[in-house]
């Protein structure tokens, strides 16, 4: 135990003195944006199906989450992609996304099909 409490120690000290590798973010922001279907598509429960999504702009250094409140009665999106994934610290653009059905029934061109919570970083 002793170990553990020590290397704490150590790092709460080089925290104090500013001597911590890399940067710490200290500004964070953040944003909420629907995942909007921009195809008309058939879906069955139980099918994962890839959807074209209105575009997306996501900025360099961004963490993307899928808000776990599901957004359209047929289903939830799981993620988000584009044509080529693009790093990090780049800039990024949402095309797709994988959607997965529990009921059978048809989403429309304009349905909200989930939300991305995005945490930018700079």
């Amino acid at each position: 135990m002793f170990k553990i409490s020590g290397r704490i120690e150590k790092i709460e000290e080089a925290i104090k003195e500013k001597k911590y590798p890399g940067k710490l973010i200290i500004d964070v922001q953040g944003k909420k944006e629907p995942i909007i279907a921009s195809e008309d598509i058939e879906v069955k429960s139980g099918e994962i199906k890839n959807i074209e999504v209105n575009k997306i702009e996501i900025r360099p250094n961004t963490i993307v989450f899928i808000s776990a409140y599901a957004k359209h009665q047929l289903g939830h999106a799981l993620s988000v992609g584009e044509e080529i994934p693009m790093p990090f610290d780049s800039k990024r653009i949402v095309e797709r996304a994988i959607f997965i059905a529990t009921k059978d029934g048809m989403v429309k061109k304009g349905d909200i099909i989930g939300n991305l919570i995005m945490i930018h970083g700079d």
